[in-house]
């Protein structure tokens, strides 16, 4: 009788009694019979297997959830995030062929990082036409890209797929919790996206070419976020001590010349401001000491408390270069929280930690055919590479707990909330045309992009110059109030349209000499939930102050008023963060 086996049934019997053949298993003689071979019929379908394919399963379910999310609100012409119309200004001043970084004025101030997701966003922007849809579709790619790259090192490691799938949607599900911050249009997702890349190139390099490649990842993810310096020092660190020190040269060489090259090119075309932005500014903020308690107590913990244990399981399993990476990722996390200007955007190279290692704690004891397949697909050094292998049973616990904090954090998200309403829009379309119509130049210091896509000139950011104002170089600061004052005094704005009922900071004290706060508001009839920011810190125009002696604030209030026919008395509310401020971009 014949019995025909399932083809993984099969494959391993092949390989068991190959490698019998392999160890001698025959070298007795023909007349030695080789014991019997054991076939491991429900190896497939063990807990171990079982929990990794259902942390797999719920992780594709946070990734496709955030996919259709980011889908949603991808072109919606207005901020989803506070900061995101700084980044639009900054976009627009390189398609215009003007610099990037400049002396701080009421006209301009930059965010404080480098210039590749600018320059990046720029590109597209040159093909899609000047608006936010470019900018984050930047960065969805490259969350995407983030994502992938994660799950293919989990699973280089480990031999299991399903290991990999859940640790990329162990990150993709923090998405839910720290503000949807994956896909709007600032530098955070393509930072971690080069950062967690240079990983595993520094992971898994062989050759000069892939230590070159290493080098210039990691001076792509500096050039993307200052903070990314501490991966660099950390990984090539990590690579002089080690056996493949050779190869730590060349990559340093590639990261000095993009890290060195980059500053001493931009720093004089820049006549020093590159420098100050980029290098100065951050260390010259205040420092929040209760954040320091915070990065446990209202980020790691409670929104990743579960997936933290499964991280102590997976950590033996890292290769000397991963931790040295993951180290100084979390390093990089904490150092920009605690920084006055610290926001939740902060904590995610601390997300894509846990999520690396809680993966690695997933992938157990690499067997079966899923396994050997793996391996042969990674090549030769795949198994080699492999340290610290733990049993079946931590493996099955890091899945349970990856299971269980994946379940928590999608049951607690709702996709409403991230979404801007039909409400939103119109409001800031009519908006938008009205301020058009005054023309002149405007003054809007929280939403300066609103201008921008009004076809009228932008002015700087609050939280850009909140940054300046806060810092200590006191060149930059008069640099700044110098030209507000002037401005101010020479009525050089047809209108000033503010949060709140104070001047803008940074602005003179006797504004209220030359301009006058009109008593009827922007928003009137609007709702307060309508025209917020989904993301991040809330707030919307509402005053608007006119030159004294100008026009009548009666008309022109009435002029700019945003409420339009068919608004909705009704919204539904959406949270409001009151641990987060708006001052201050840094972050």
């Amino acid at each position: 009788m014949i019995v025909r086996l399932p083809v993984a049934a099969s494959v391993r019997l092949i390989q068991s009694v190959r490698s019998s053949v392999t160890h001698g298993a025959f070298r007795a003689g023909p007349t030695t019979t080789p014991a019997l071979v054991e076939v491991p019929w429900g190896r497939r379908w063990d807990l171990p297997w079982a929990l990794r394919l259902a942390a797999a399963l719920l992780g594709l379910a946070a990734i496709v959830t955030y996919l259709v999310v980011a889908l949603l609100r991808l072109a919606y012409p207005f901020p989803l995030e506070f900061l995101e119309s700084n980044s639009l200004v900054e976009v627009q001043r390189i398609l215009a062929g003007r610099p990037l970084y400049a002396a701080p004025t009421v006209s301009y101030v930059p965010d404080g990082y480098p210039p590749l997701y600018f320059a990046t966003s720029a590109a597209v922007a040159s093909v899609l036409g000047l608006s936010y849809l470019p900018l984050r579709l930047v960065s969805l790619v490259s969350s995407l890209v983030c994502f992938a790259v994660l799950a293919r090192l989990v699973q280089r490691e480990t031999a299991s797929a399903a290991a990999g799938i859940a640790s990329a949607g162990l990150l993709a599900a923090t998405y839910f919790v720290a503000d949807t911050w994956f896909d709007v249009a600032r530098v955070d997702s393509e930072f971690i996206a080069l950062s967690v890349a240079a990983l595993y190139c520094a992971r898994w390099m062989r050759r000069t070419r892939g230590a070159v490649a290493t080098g210039l990842l990691l001076g792509a993810a500096f050039l993307t976020k200052q903070n990314g310096l501490a991966e660099g020092v950390a990984v090539l660190t990590a690579l002089a001590c080690g056996s493949r020190r050779r190869l730590a040269w060349p990559a340093a060489l590639a990261y000095g010349a993009a890290v060195g090259g980059s500053t001493v090119v931009l720093g004089l075309m820049s006549h020093g401001w590159y420098v100050f932005y980029v290098w100065q500014l951050l260390g010259e903020h205040t420092l929040n000491h209760a954040a320091f308690a915070q990065f446990w107590t209202e980020y790691i913990l409670p929104m990743l408390g579960l997936a933290c244990c499964a991280l102590v399981l997976g950590v033996r399993r890292a290769s000397p270069v991963l931790l040295a990476g993951c180290a100084a990722l979390v390093v990089e996390s904490y150092a920009s929280l605690v920084h006055s200007n610290g926001k939740v955007n902060d904590m995610l190279p601390a997300f894509l930690v846990v999520a690396l290692l809680a993966g690695l704690a997933m992938g157990g004891h690499p067997g079966g055919l899923v396994s050997w397949g793996a391996d042969r697909l990674a090549g030769p050094q795949s198994a080699s590479g492999r340290t610290g292998r733990t049993g079946p049973s931590v493996g099955a616990a890091a899945a349970a707990l990856v299971i269980a904090q994946l379940t928590s954090l999608i049951a607690g998200f709702h996709p409403g909330q991230a979404i801007p309403t039909s409400a939103d829009r119109a409001v800031g379309e009519r908006l938008t045309s009205r301020l058009a119509g005054l023309g002149g130049i405007i003054a809007v210091p929280t939403d300066p992009g609103l201008i921008l896509l009004a076809g009228l000139p932008a002015v700087a950011h609050q939280a850009a110059t909140d940054d300046i104002l806060h810092a200590s170089n006191l060149a930059a600061i008069a640099s700044f109030t110098r030209s507000a004052a002037r401005a101010v005094a020479v009525r050089e704005f047809s209108a000033i349209v503010t949060e709140s009922a104070a001047p803008p900071d940074g602005f003179p004290a006797d504004l209220p000499r030359y301009y006058h706060r009109c008593p009827q508001t922007l928003m009137a009839g609007v709702p307060p939930p309508v025209f917020q920011p989904v993301a991040g810190p809330t707030g919307r125009p509402v005053y608007v102050w006119l030159p004294v002696g100008g026009a009548s604030c009666a008309a022109t209030v009435h002029a700019l008023v945003a409420s339009a026919p068919g608004t909705p008395t009704e919204a539904q509310p959406r949270p409001v963060s009151s641990s987060v401020s708006r001052s201050g971009g840094m972050s």
